[in-house]
């Protein structure tokens, strides 16, 4: 009798150990597909670097450049952006903040392919970290080794993130810093929602189309809400990047001088000025006036309704959509289109929002067919990614699906 009654309990013993291996199997799973996934990327970075002329690299290339000129004392503009001569949109030159090639100078003098690399690894490893911190907050059950390998597995089947990467652009690190801006928003902590704010400062000292992320936190902080004190938790971020913005321009301004952005100035007016229509710039305006055999001053005409639209959006998301994840989710859809130029890596930026999806969707109360319908669509959207190479409005499609 007491060998009956002691017999059920050997499965309760069993199962934490069975959970413990089947977790570990999924680690390991998730390992080998990160292994194998960035050694491919990796060896056609390395093909691409060594070709003649080298097809890799070349965005960083210019950055490094500049923190090079930087170093040396001179301007990192080209002269003849700053007398006013417009380039084309695909042309490389460097037309970023100084504070960008300010950063770089210290290492400007290391070979390129170490600083690649670096680069590369830099920003995926953030993406991870940023990506366990998401899935505490979404209520995600697997385990943070899990996660973290499942992110960077995922992130070498993203073609718009290995588009950045293999260029060297600064849009490698946007999951990251985008990532950070989600937690800001997910997290009731004044310390997250004050590196969110500067992830936008960053962002926007880049690239300037994430400063849309400011109106997204003030809207927010508007909405009707019982607590005063909720209501300027949304405030903190947008403090945040304000402060950190300037924190950052009277650091340069103090360390090398004023010069730097009374060029960038100039050189600002000029590439507002550059040439849009190019089969490459998949931004709704350049690829209608495309479409219409136009030029570019049709498509700065139509980009205007484009740019109401994305800020509306933006307004309307944090107003309307009560869900966190999915409101950040459209207003930062919308920040892709804030600039009149909308290159193929720019989508990247949306990976943490996909994997806030998923990781919830495997929460502690999962639905199957929520599981189901997630997997589905993250899948079609790396697809539908991957075929942009081929068709550029594919990558719409797959800023859709995800």
């Amino acid at each position: 009798m007491r060998d009956r009654e002691a017999a059920p309990a050997a499965p309760s013993r069993a199962a934490p150990a069975a959970r413990r291996r089947a977790a570990r199997s999924n680690t390991s799973v998730w390992v080998i597909a990160a292994a194998v996934g960035w050694a491919g990327v990796g060896y056609l970075g390395w093909i691409m670097f060594s070709a003649t002329p080298r097809i890799a690299a070349f965005d960083l290339d210019l950055l490094v450049n500049a923190g090079r000129l930087i170093g040396q004392g001179g301007s990192p503009y080209s002269p003849a952006l700053v007398a006013g001569q417009p380039p084309l949109a695909v042309d490389l030159f460097y037309s970023y903040p100084p504070v960008v090639g300010q950063a770089l100078a210290p290492i400007a003098g290391l070979p390129l392919g170490l600083i690649a690399v670096l680069w590369s690894a830099i920003a995926i490893l953030l993406f991870a970290a940023v990506t366990v911190r998401i899935a505490a907050l979404v209520g995600s059950t697997a385990r943070p080794r899990t996660v973290a390998a499942a992110a960077i597995a995922a992130a070498a089947a993203t073609f718009p993130l290995l588009i950045a990467v293999l260029f060297g652009n600064l849009d490698a690190f946007f999951p990251w810093l985008f990532g950070l801006v989600l937690v800001g928003a997910l997290s009731t902590r004044p310390r997250d929602q004050a590196i969110g704010g500067a992830a936008i400062a960053l962002g926007a000292l880049t690239k300037l189309y994430p400063s849309g992320f400011g109106l997204w936190f003030v809207v927010r902080s508007a909405r009707p809400s019982r607590d005063a004190a909720s209501r300027r938790q949304w405030l903190i971020p947008v403090a945040a990047a304000i402060v950190a913005t300037l924190a950052v321009v009277a650091v340069s301004v103090l360390v090398f001088g004023l010069g730097p952005w009374q060029d960038y100035a100039s050189v600002a007016a000029t590439a507002a000025r550059a040439e849009l229509v190019d089969p490459r710039n998949g931004g709704p305006a350049a690829q209608l006036a495309l479409w219409l055999h136009a030029d570019s001053g049709l498509a700065r005409l139509l980009h205007l309704p484009v740019l109401a639209a994305a800020l509306l959006a933006i307004a309307g998301a944090a107003w309307f959509r009560e869900d966190v994840v999915e409101s950040l989710a459209i207003a930062t859809v919308a920040t892709l289109v804030l600039l009149p130029v909308s290159w193929i890596h720019y989508p990247a930026a949306l990976l943490p929002f996909v994997a806030a999806a998923v990781l919830r969707a495997h929460g502690r109360d999962p639905a199957t067919d929520r599981r189901v319908r997630v997997r589905v669509l993250a899948v079609a959207a790396l697809v539908a990614a991957a075929i942009s190479i081929a068709w550029l409005p594919s990558l719409w499609l797959a800023v859709g699906l995800a």
